[in-house]
Order: C-alpha cells, then structure tokens, then sequence
C-alpha cells in the first residue's frame, strides 16, 4: 500500500517516516531529517505562513499531486483531493497553525465541514485530550464517528547507562519556561541543601531571564546549550536519573517519550497528553496541574505568563516528588523499567501504533 505523507516541523514526524507499518510504504513531502526544521530560514517560512491563515481567516488546507492509495496528512484538511486521506493531529489548533487566539467561529465552521466529507476517512488525535478538544470543539456526530486515538511512539533502542556518582536530574525542552522552570526553580536551593550530591542538568535553546542567568551559576545548575547530535542526545539521557519536566503548557512532549526509553523514571505535570503516559508510582511521579493554562476543555484559558508564573503547591509537590525518588533508588529503577517496558513494546510502543495505523489505512481503502 502506498500512503502519501506531508511530515512536519517536528521530531515527530522523523519517527513516524522512518517506521511505517510493515505493507506501508510512504511517498513523502517535506523532509524525513527532522533538523532541518530548526534552522531559523524555517521557522521563519512558517511564522509567514501562521500570518497569512491569520489575515485570511482560513484554516489551513492544502493540495498534493499524487497517485497514492491513501494521504496521511499531519498538516492540516484536504479539501480537493479525489483520494482518501486520514489526519492525525495533536490538537484542533494544528487546524490554524497552533495559533489558539485563531480558533475561531469562522475556523470551526470551514474546518467542520472539510471533517464531514465523504473523503476525510478518520481523525486521528495522538492523546486523550486532543480527542476531548475534538469532540467539544464541533460536537458533530458525524466527526465523532470518524475518530481514532493513536498514540505517538519512539522507536525503542537501548540506552547505555554511563556511570557516574550522585543524581542527576535531567530537563530536556527548548523552551524553559514553559516547562515549569519557575516551580522547580522556588525550591531548588532548599533541595540542593538537603541533598548536595544533586545535579540539574538543562539543556535547552532558552535566553534566560538575566535574574536568572544569576540565579543558574550561584546554583550551580548546568546548562547545555545548542543542538546535539542523536548519539550525543543518548549520552546525555545515559547519564540521567531522572527526568524532570513539569511543563504547563506542552501537549505531548515526545521527549518525555524518549526518557522512558531511556529508563528514566519520570516527574511531570499531570496535564494534557501527560496524563496518557504518566501514571503516579507506576513509571514515575505526577505534579497536580492548577489549571492556569488549560481548561476542563483542553483549551487554552489565554493567560501566557510564563516568565512570573509561580505557584507554591506545585513547587512543594515537586520537591516531595524529587526527594522522594532521591531516597529511593529501587524505586527509580522499577519506575524506570515500567516506562521502559511502555516504549519497548507496550501501549506507547512503534509497534502498537503501526499496528492502528495500518488498519486505518486498510479500512480508508475499502470504504473508497
């Protein structure tokens, strides 16, 4: 079967092309090295892009020249084309560019109708909540229908654990400060005194605050900037211990993917898609989300605050979390194991999601 695939500007999609399902072959547009998208010339090309759909007004749709039995699109609807196409997404806000202030009536309205073609064979959210978002988002018996939740996967390989005395905790996201920096950030020096053998290790693409450029070297928190390669990335999971990543805002963070992979035990907000694959004591501990960024909707509440956001609770859940990992070393090794095990070959595995996506595929073709 061939299937025609437009990847996106995300590691993702290096994922999903690299491993089709076994009978798939992909015809693909865009680029399978995810790197390429993060030189500025691209991010640029799709700042341009967000503008234009949001003058117009439109969501954002597209046309490909292709004799491919079925188009996998993670971009957007396609309104024209005569084949069967399926669209995975990880929020209705992919539909106009994941520019929420630009979901709007008008976006729904266009979107809903391109959803209730006859050609449009299924929706596929890659989480809970995108499937939530979905569903409140056009509460339309005929999309309803059409949806299938399949997961995001990491291809498993196995990580070398590199030996080394202390913890170390590691945080891994280009932009810090939506991934909770400020909440570990108000306890870090209260943990560090209870426990000095302690590394924080971030490596990230953020300019940091100068009040907190500051705050990193009296800490002693190491940063690692820049883009590392694959084996660079592996060496740097192999020294982890934990993974901490209390984001507020992400929707699903494949690198928290590749931390189980990694056998990493794992502390993250109980958010979003964190709440498919995080699961408290079982591979790792979860940090109760207040709510501030996302609705009972899975909708974001407008407030982007990042930089002061700061709350006490989490900050104290956070600490007890850490410090209960720290003390536990057969605890973060059997946490580690289960979310391990997730990625090998369990629920999160390339092998379960191929596995949906080919009889998606099988059943877009029949219903042709």
């Amino acid at each position: 079967m061939k299937v025609f695939i437009n990847v996106g500007p995300h590691p993702q999609y290096r994922e999903i092309v690299d491993y089709p399902p076994k009978g798939v072959s992909y015809e693909v547009k865009g680029a399978s090295d995810a790197s390429r998208y993060y030189s500025s010339r691209t991010n640029g090309l799709r700042k341009k892009t967000n503008s234009i759909i949001k003058i117009l007004g439109v969501p954002r749709m597209t046309y490909y020249r292709t004799d491919a039995d079925v188009i996998f699109s993670t971009r957007g609807i396609i309104p024209l084309n005569p084949a069967p196409w399926v669209l995975e997404l990880e929020h209705p806000y992919a539909f106009v560019g994941m520019d929420y202030k630009n979901w709007g009536i008008r976006q729904k309205f266009l979107v809903k109708r391109f959803l209730s073609m006859r050609n449009c064979r299924f929706i596929m959210p890659n989480s809970n909540g995108a499937l939530i978002a979905l569903k409140r988002s056009f509460d339309a018996e005929e999309i309803e229908k059409k949806i299938r939740l399949v997961y995001l996967a990491v291809h498993y390989k196995k990580i070398k654990k590199i030996r080394h005395t202390g913890i170390n905790i590691l945080t891994i996201s280009n932009e810090i400060y939506g991934r909770g920096f400020n909440v570990i950030k108000d306890m870090y020096v209260k943990l560090k005194r209870k426990h000095p053998e302690i590394r924080w290790i971030i490596k990230t693409r953020t300019r940091f605050l100068q009040r907190d450029v500051a705050f990193i070297k009296k800490s002693g928190i190491e940063v690692i900037n820049g883009i590392l390669s694959d084996a660079q990335m592996d060496e740097l999971f192999g020294i982890g211990d934990i993974f901490l990543y209390p984001s507020l805002v992400d929707i699903n963070a494949m690198v928290v993917n590749e931390a189980m992979r990694a056998g990493l035990p794992l502390i993250t907000t109980d958010t979003f898609g964190f709440k498919d694959k995080v699961f408290s004591y079982k591979n790792g501990i979860t940090i109760h989300d207040p709510g501030v960024f996302w609705n009972s909707d899975f909708l974001r509440t407008g407030y982007e605050d990042f930089y002061n956001f700061h709350n006490e609770k989490m900050s104290n859940e956070a600490f007890a979390a850490l410090d209960y990992l720290i003390n536990h070393d057969r605890e973060r090794k059997r946490m580690g194991e289960v979310g391990e095990r997730y990625v090998r070959s369990g629920f999160l595995s390339v092998k379960e999601r191929n596995k949906k996506l080919k009889a998606i595929f099988e059943e877009a073709v029949k219903n042709s």
